[in-house]
């Protein structure tokens, strides 16, 4: 009652604080920031790791495991989670809010540093991202077409993505889906047993020939030039013909131990 009491008693008083408190939010609202994509920051890191052609269970046991204990420890965390799949492991480390991300990816590198040696040798080296709210995509586009499939993808690849990358404020463009080209090696299981090979061997003969070799530079004149062999299959002929062992002297070629 006294505030009613007073507001009628003095008018002009009242009337003055009314308009002073709309004069300074009015000048609040015409200065207050919008932002569309606010930098947000969430107190969480991301590590990734890729054993090639272990499949889930193996890498729940040998990749995801280990790395879950080395992080638990880590001060500030509050939740970590993880996903086991096919050749990838991904383990998702949350912490408090407020939590120096800096410092945090700084004691997990450490703690990771520590069980390098008991993941697999062939496992990739554990790498860290932080979430970014900005690196999620602005405009996701869909392409369809009578086109086969491989054909649309690589037309995406060779002649659509790189305009895209030069649009005044695009900062990446990640092509998803559609079909890659790939070549299928189908091996006759009795041929590479009677020959005493393994599918490792044979995958590694076949990655060591297909590769471009350094081999030196040469002077001549006022120019240096740079010496490689190449390596890299052209065509199918080339990846058939690939030499991968040796039998009483006798080259076996890929396409001798196929089906």
């Amino acid at each position: 009652m006294k505030i009613t009491q007073a507001s009628v008693n003095r008018p002009v008083l009242t009337t003055m604080i009314v308009l002073i408190v709309m004069i300074l939010g009015f000048i609040a609202l015409t200065r207050l920031p919008i932002d569309l994509m606010p930098d947000v920051s969430s107190p969480t890191i991301s590590i990734s790791t890729s054993y090639a052609n272990a499949n889930p269970m193996a890498m729940e046991e040998l990749v995801t495991r280990v790395i879950e204990e080395a992080v638990s420890a880590v001060p500030g965390v509050e939740e970590i989670s993880s996903q086991s799949s096919e050749g990838n492991s991904n383990v998702q480390v949350a912490f408090k809010w407020g939590s120096d991300l800096e410092t945090a990816a700084n004691d997990i590198r450490e703690r990771l540093d520590r069980i390098i040696s008991r993941l697999p040798q062939e496992a990739s080296r554990p790498s860290l991202r932080k979430f970014d709210l900005a690196a999620t995509p602005v405009i996701n586009l869909g392409v369809t077409s009578k086109m086969e499939a491989i054909e649309l993808r690589m037309m995406i690849d060779d002649q659509i993505k790189h305009r895209l990358e030069r649009v005044a404020g695009v900062a990446s463009v990640d092509i998803r889906g559609g079909l890659e080209k790939e070549i299928h090696v189908n091996l006759n299981l009795t041929k590479i047993q009677s020959l005493n090979l393994s599918p490792d061997q044979i995958s590694q003969k076949i990655k060591a020939a297909n590769v471009n070799i350094p081999i030196g530079e040469i002077n001549q004149g006022n120019y240096q030039l740079s010496v490689r062999v190449p390596g890299v299959y052209e065509n199918l002929d080339q990846l058939a013909n690939t030499v991968i062992a040796q039998r009483n002297g006798v080259n076996i070629l890929l396409k001798d131990i196929l089906k």
